[in-house]
């Protein structure tokens, strides 16, 4: 025997089967018995991009997802992040050339960054791309990470807050004048050092290398020539073959992450190893670099 509140159960059910079928009467305003046919369209894939800015404590040339944790930048950290884009339509599956795009993109948009050329800084830029797998399913964005380095090298030290603007104003990063620690041709410091007191290093511009393999560039005599080249302009004496009789020169090459990214520009310094300087040599003229030997 059916109890009468199960009976009462069944007639409901029935009742709804009805309703929803059609049966028995009109349906409701807005129901029209079809349930297929009111679902919205799911919203397309959207694959992973990273937020333009942020900071992290390593820097990278790729960034596979399942590392990405950026934080705030008022915190230490050693790579910010001040932009992300997209390479171009059809870029295919050439990391490389995918990396040296970015780093011409990264390179100027640095400049503006920084408020300035960032490689007459203590800068050091990384463009990263996606991670393999990211890579591999298509990603195709560009990350542009900048660091503050040592002078003299591209060893990435820890900082805390934005290198925003950090080429305007009193811009302590810019390089000026140093004391270096060198030992044969090897350059293992540079201890930046007032302008207006004594120094035995100064820097005077960037020279742009040629398309060669890094590791043969040291030996280039092109940057030699380069340097030389750019100490006489920014001391105001004749780019001559005496040049090499007035002084010494140092030069820093991009870092290999800069290098394998296209950024060629190298930093020369004017270098008096036995006189210091005690002001800076800006415009200083023949009178403050004599010829010590005849050329």
């Amino acid at each position: 025997m059916i109890h009468a509140a199960r009976r009462a159960t069944i007639a409901l059910a029935a009742a709804a089967l009805l309703l929803l079928s059609g049966c028995g009467g009109s349906l409701p305003y807005g129901i029209d018995g079809d349930l297929g046919d009111d679902w919205r369209e799911p919203p397309a894939p959207q694959s992973f991009k990273p937020a333009a800015h942020g900071c992290f404590d390593k820097m990278e040339a790729d960034a596979p997802l399942g590392e990405y944790a950026p934080f705030e930048c008022a915190e230490r950290h050693v790579a910010e992040t001040f932009f992300v884009g997209d390479l171009p339509d059809g870029a295919g599956a050439d990391r490389d050339k995918a990396l040296t795009t970015a780093g011409t993109e990264c390179s100027k948009r640095a400049d503006v960054f920084a408020g300035g050329e960032w490689r007459t800084a203590a800068l050091r830029l990384q463009p990263v791309l996606p991670g393999k797998a990211g890579w591999a399913a298509g990603a195709r964005w560009y990350r542009c990470d900048l660091g503050q380095v040592e002078p003299g090298t591209d060893k990435v030290v820890s900082r805390a807050g934005t290198l925003k603007g950090a080429l305007t104003g009193a811009a302590p990063l810019r390089l000026r004048c140093f004391d270096p620690s060198v030992k044969d041709t090897n350059v293992s410091a540079m201890k930046p050092m007032p302008c207006d007191g004594p120094h035995h290093a100064e820097f005077t511009g960037l020279w742009d290398a040629p398309d060669v393999a890094l590791d043969k560039l040291d030996g280039d005599k092109r940057m030699a020539t380069g340097c030389r080249s750019s100490i006489a302009e920014y001391t105001g004496v004749p780019d001559d073959n005496n040049l090499q009789y007035r002084a010494g020169w140092l030069a820093f090459a991009p870092s290999r992450g800069e290098w394998a990214a296209g950024i060629r520009s190298v930093q020369c310094f004017l270098w008096l190893a036995d006189d210091p300087m005690r002001k800076s040599f800006k415009d200083a003229g023949a009178g403050k670099l004599p010829i010590h030997y005849a050329g």
